[in-house]
């Protein structure tokens, strides 16, 4: 999203956060959090796959290894 705010390209965007020092950082979480997270999706979704719970992950803001 915001490369497309700036109007710059996604590589352009990563070297100048890097000259900058700035890092995109993992969430800290838990197993237990991360577990109780997935539980609570797969009761909504149960027949969804990695591919939809990394995204329900992501639009919570969480990123994960």
């Amino acid at each position: 999203e915001l490369v497309d705010i700036l109007g710059v390209h996604r590589n352009t965007l990563r070297l100048y956060m890097k000259c900058h020092g700035i890092q995109r950082k993992y969430s800290e979480l838990t197993n237990a959090d991360l577990d109780a997270l997935i539980q609570e999706f797969k009761k909504k979704r149960p027949d969804s796959g990695i591919r939809y719970i990394i995204g329900f992950l992501r639009r919570h803001g969480i990123r994960v290894q």
